[in-house]
């Protein structure tokens, strides 16, 4: 009998507390997997006509994914509040407020892609609410480090859909089978190869990047002979990393001299997998991702994700 999502409740101290949230963000998967494929004929493509708090378009996709995940939140009854990229505020769950859990997510990473048909994700974590399950949950219970994140994960749009996931012991990767219409457990004890493997970057941008990165880029390729592989979609550009090694990067530019991508709903996430599947995941040489204290909802990073040889040759 193959393993499904339910195996999550034996992982480590909080598996069980965590099983119907992660089975709650695979129902959301799926949802919005079926969503992706009908959307050219469900007019769900193109710009909502909004901004979202970081002064982005928002597509008709971001939203309506957006609106599925919480809903499956919502419908797992153990969580308490969602914090989302495509929100200003944090999203009350009113009827589960006394709940413990908070979630925070990226509903729809690279919807960029969509217009040529590419890969995207749904990137996740969780934690632990600091308030009183007596009060509302407030925008401080989110403000807590990676190394306070209960459980994080990602999943894959892809030719297949994967869900994959860590409560704090592996990273485990899951993958949709239609036939039975549930996940099955397909990538168990994922690792990143200690060697070898690709870099990942958009290296159009080396000439803005600052603290020297781009001149450290060339020294990394001369020393490790990693070649070049660049999606755009953080979670299928970290997926290929976790499974053939190497490092992803985003480095901060003369546009974005505090780092583009959000460290809450983006780098706390996938540097919590990356570190679980023995890589190494920073913000700056000597500054792990996960010692970073958020002091905001939306707050960006510089990230550095890989094996440690390939972080280490980069950064030194």
């Amino acid at each position: 009998m193959p393993a499904t999502l339910n195996r999550i409740a034996k992982e480590g101290v909080n598996g069980s507390a965590m099983m119907p949230i992660i089975q709650g963000v695979g129902r959301a998967g799926i949802e919005i997997s079926a969503l992706l494929r009908g959307a050219v004929f469900r007019d769900a493509l193109g710009v909502a006509g909004s901004e979202n708090i970081q002064g982005e378009q928002q597509q008709k996709i971001d939203v309506l994914s957006d609106d599925i995940f919480l809903d499956e939140m919502r419908s797992t009854g153990y969580v308490c509040a969602v914090g989302s990229e495509e929100q200003e505020e944090l999203l009350v769950i009113d009827e589960y407020a006394d709940a413990d859990w908070l979630v925070l997510v990226d509903p729809l990473d690279g919807s960029s892609n969509l217009d040529i048909d590419g890969p995207v994700g749904t990137i996740f974590s969780v934690v632990k609410r600091k308030t009183a399950n007596s009060e509302s949950p407030h925008v401080s219970d989110t403000l807590q480090s990676g190394r306070e994140v209960v459980a994080a994960g990602y999943v894959l749009y892809g030719p297949s859909l994967m869900l994959v996931c860590s409560v704090g012991e592996g990273v485990h990767g899951y993958t949709f089978n239609p036939a039975v219409a549930r996940f099955e457990l397909s990538h168990p004890d994922m690792r990143i190869p200690t060697s070898g493997g690709y870099y990942s970057v958009n290296e159009a941008n080396a000439d803005k990047w600052l603290d020297g990165v781009g001149d450290k880029l060339e020294s990394m390729k001369s020393t490790t002979g990693l070649g070049m592989r660049y999606v755009g979609s953080m979670v299928a550009d970290m997926h290929r990393t976790l499974l053939k090694g190497g490092i992803f990067l985003y480095p901060a530019d003369e546009k974005n001299r505090s780092g583009k991508l959000r460290l809450l709903y983006e780098a706390i996430p996938m540097g919590f997998l990356m570190e679980k599947a023995g890589g190494k995941a920073y913000m700056s040489a000597g500054v792990a991702v996960l010692d970073v204290e958020p002091n905001d909802l939306h707050q960006r990073v510089p990230v550095y994700l890989g094996s440690a040889s390939a972080t280490d040759s980069l950064l030194g």
